[in-house]
This record gives structure tokens, C-alpha cells and sequence, in this order.
């Protein structure tokens, strides 16, 4: 019993003739019966009871309708999943991401890829950018996005930089830093800064803090929101912000280091190294990251990404 023949047979029971169904199948009605006595000739009964040209199905051909379609469905996974092979894509994969591209950003991204990729089998893990290389290099994830610090002889397969990030140091509009014409280190030191934490031989820690006045998260988000929230100052990326600037939720402070850079990078293990779905999912990033750069964000976000990317 041949796949193709379970395709005949599905086909004439939708149609309920031989024309009908060759015209679906794109083959002659020759072919369509000649297909459709074999498979009843293989199974030792008869499928159809003839009426003319209608064709009704027997007791015994109803009864196998149901197993057929199952027949067809399991057939066609397979033959999905040894394409999916033999194109390179990976059968699961396993990432590790920071949060300071925004999220809806990241679900559509992840929704072309499944789409793209249908057979590939995802599992992802947000964690604050200097944690992502441990994820890597001890084999916990195949691959991780972010702004993680650039990593020279750690004897990584590959650490691929996808984009400059506009990083901005920001305040709530009414926080007295946004007050002032003109904010020296002194006046950052004075305020309480919220910044990055990440676990470091067990112990949670705050990533460099510039005082020892600060309020740490293990997401950007969270340190977004409690600036807007005139908790403190932070420096968050562009990407992430771009909204709260525009609806004056958060203003960049007027510091002369208040505009910088990032890398956002990523970081493959040596087993993710050149897979069809790590390679297309950089791509993307890259891409995006480059076309926001050049061609958004517009009114109070402009402003703040008047900034020429460093040689």
C-alpha cells in the first residue's frame, strides 16, 4: 500500500468521481482508476459501490476513511521532517536572549520562524546579558542574542556582531536629572541609578554601577519601567525605549556620555555552529537592528539617536 494510492482514494471520496478527482490531482482518469482497483485489489475488498459515474462508498470503505487520513497526515510528517533534515534546519534548538529588543518584536519573530522552520522544536530562556556566554559555554542553550560583553579567547565557535545598539541615559521627565541644563558625574552619583544584576558565582550582583546608590534588575524592561516610574536614571537601548520617548515617558538626560554604543551579538555553540535556523534567526536580527537604525525612530527618539555609530 503506497501513499499515493491513499491520495487517490482521499481524493475520490472528496469529489465523489473519478473526473472530479483527477481534476483535483491533476492526472488523467485513466491513472485515477487504474491507482484506485489496485489499492482495492491490495486490500481484497471493494471501496466504491458504482452508480454511473457516482461513487458511493462501501461499509468497509467508510470504516478505513478515518485510518486513511491519519495514514496521509503521519505520511506527510514524515516526509516533512527528512526534508527538514536534508535542508540543514535544526530539530530543536535551544536559546538564550537578553530583553533589549521589545518583545512583540521577538514574537513575531519567532512566529515566521516556526513558520519557516515548522519542524524545529524551540525552548527560549531571558536572561540578563552577562550570564548569556555561561548559558553557551556550558552547553545549557546552543545560542544566545544580546548585549553581552565582547569575548576574545574564550574558545567559542563563533561570537558574530549583529549591530550597533544606540544605548541612552534616561530619567522620568519630572526626575530633577531631567531638570537640569546641564548633568555633570557629580549629579549622576547624587541619584540613585537602576541597572542591570546577573548572578555571578551564585551571588546576585549589580552589573558596574556608577554610584553606590542603585536599584538592580535582571531585565531591561523592569529597569525601563521603574525609570519611568521616577524610581531613578538608567542607561536602556534604543530599541526598547523608542515608544516611551515619543510619548514622553522617559527624556535623555543631558550628559555628555548620555548617548553610546553596544554591540548586540551573537554567540553560537560549536553543535549550532552553521544551522539553517541559527543562521537565518541572526539574519533577521542583524537586519532589523540595521533597518531601525536607518530608518526610525522620529520625534523626541530622533533626537536622542542623533549620533554618529563609532568607526
Amino acid at each position: 500500500m503506497k501513499t499515493s494510492q491513499i491520495k487517490v482514494f482521499l481524493a475520490v471520496v472528496r469529489n465523489g468521481t473519478i473526473a472530479a478527482a483527477a481534476r483535483e490531482l491533476n492526472r488523467s482518469r485513466t491513472t485515477v482508476s487504474t491507482v484506485l482497483a489496485a489499492l482495492e485489489d491490495e486490500l481484497g475488498v471493494e471501496l466504491f459501490e458504482r452508480s454511473g459515474n457516482q461513487l458511493h462508498l462501501t461499509a468497509i470503505g467508510s470504516a478505513i476513511v478515518t485510518d486513511c487520513r491519519r495514514f496521509d497526515q503521519v505520511a506527510g510528517q514524515i516526509m516533512a521532517r527528512c526534508q527538514h533534515h536534508l535542508s540543514g534546519a535544526e530539530s530543536v534548538l535551544r536559546i538564550a536572549r537578553d530583553d533589549s529588543i521589545p518583545e512583540p518584536v521577538w514574537r513575531d519573530l519567532l512566529k515566521r520562524l516556526k513558520t519557516r522552520f515548522p519542524q524545529t522544536s524551540l525552548s527560549v530562556y531571558l536572561a540578563p546579558p552577562r550570564e548569556l556566554p555561561s548559558l553557551v559555554n556550558s552547553q545549557s542553550v546552543d545560542v544566545a542574542y544580546g548585549l553581552m560583553p565582547q569575548l576574545m579567547n574564550e574558545g567559542y565557535q563563533w561570537f558574530r556582531e549583529l549591530a550597533d545598539v544606540r544605548m541612552l541615559t534616561v530619567a522620568a521627565p519630572d526626575h530633577p536629572l531631567s531638570q537640569l541644563k546641564r548633568v555633570i558625574q557629580d549629579d549622576l552619583v547624587r541619584h540613585t541609578e537602576v541597572t542591570l544584576a546577573y548572578l555571578q558565582d551564585d551571588l546576585l550582583v549589580a552589573e558596574s554601577p556608577e554610584t553606590a546608590n542603585y536599584l538592580a534588575f535582571t531585565q531591561y524592561e523592569l529597569i525601563r519601567d521603574a525609570v519611568i516610574d521616577g524610581a531613578g536614571w538608567a542607561d536602556l537601548p534604543l530599541p526598547l525605549i523608542t515608544d516611551a520617548l515619543r510619548q514622553r515617558q522617559l527624556t535623555v538626560v543631558h550628559h555628555r556620555s548620555a548617548k553610546w554604543w553596544k554591540v548586540f551579538s551573537a554567540l553560537e555553540s560549536e553543535q549550532a555552529q552553521g544551522g539553517a535556523v541559527v543562521g537565518w534567526l541572526a539574519d533577521e536580527l542583524e537586519g532589523y537592528l540595521e533597518d531601525y537604525l536607518d530608518g526610525e525612530p522620529e520625534g523626541p527618539a530622533a533626537a536622542a539617536a542623533e549620533v554618529t555609530p563609532p568607526p
